[in-house]
């Protein structure tokens, strides 16, 4: 870990060194490996202010400010605010890990369809079943597209066309074939 400490109207002790090193040190648990780190300590009308920035892995970037009436009060009060920063942002992080899970609570009970209006739908829900093979994102001829409707044998098929440039869907009914596309603008 690379520490570099500054000083303004003050002269920087070995003890305040030592302090200051000691708690970056002891920031890693929460923070992670420490790639840098720089302590700014000012004076200023009798007022200690110091200044953190430490530089950790992954881009992460943590600041903090601490005021106080004594110098090692106000290097105190600067790391206690990046170790909460660090805990905010950890859990920020285990959050948005969290979203891919699956949900741990059971679907809801199925109403009857008696009990349900009429016309209104079932929402989506998780047990539903995501098919990409039935989207061709490249454009296709419509010649193209009834091709491979044909081969994978698929219920339909979603695609681009090259004429219009616009999207398209084949699908099978019980007529044979059919095709969507929005209207032409004249």
């Amino acid at each position: 870990m690379k520490l570099e400490i500054s000083g303004k109207n003050l002269s920087l002790t070995d003890a305040l060194r030592s302090k200051a090193e000691t708690k970056i040190s002891k920031l890693q648990r929460f923070t992670g490996p420490i790639v840098s780190a720089h302590a700014s300590f000012v004076v200023e009308k009798r007022m200690h202010q110091v200044d953190l920035v430490i530089h950790c892995s992954h881009d992460r970037i943590y600041k903090a400010r601490g005021m106080a009436d004594d110098m090692y009060m106000a290097v105190n009060d600067a790391a206690t605010a990046i170790e909460q920063q660090a805990k905010k942002d950890k859990t920020k992080r285990l959050a948005g890990r969290a979203k891919g899970a699956p949900p741990a609570e059971p679907p809801p009970e199925e109403e009857s369809e008696e009990e349900k209006p009429r016309g209104s739908r079932r929402p989506l829900s998780p047990p539903f079943r995501r098919r990409a093979d039935l989207f061709h994102p490249r454009p296709r001829t419509l010649q193209d597209a009834l091709f491979l409707l044909d081969k994978d044998d698929a219920p339909l098929l979603c695609f681009t066309r090259v004429e219009t440039g616009q999207a398209a869907v084949l699908f099978r009914d019980r007529e044979g074939i059919s095709l969507v596309e929005p209207p032409v603008k004249a």
